[in-house]
């Protein structure tokens, strides 16, 4: 029984401070199993990108993309990690 990937697409950015009123929002396309670690990967690669984490950030939309041609070949690009 394997669980299948879904593609999700996520909004967020640091949440507004005094000092930074309105900070830059991310967009990230990201495939996980489901929207709790779809988040989950969203502020890890925050974190790594830009010092922005969960506790001071907001997420804007979670939203999960569908195929439009499923029986279509689409390329993807892979990020390893090791």
């Amino acid at each position: 029984c394997q669980a299948k990937m879904h593609q999700y697409q996520i909004v967020g950015r640091a949440a507004p401070t005094p000092k930074n009123p309105v900070p830059k929002i991310y967009r990230m396309r990201l495939f996980a199993k489901n929207t709790v670690l779809a988040k989950s990967r969203f502020w890890y690669f925050m974190k790594k990108l830009n010092k922005a984490k969960k506790s001071g950030g907001e997420l804007l939309a979670v939203n999960e993309l569908f195929d439009k041609g499923p029986t279509k070949v689409n390329n993807y690009g892979i990020w390893l990690r090791y």
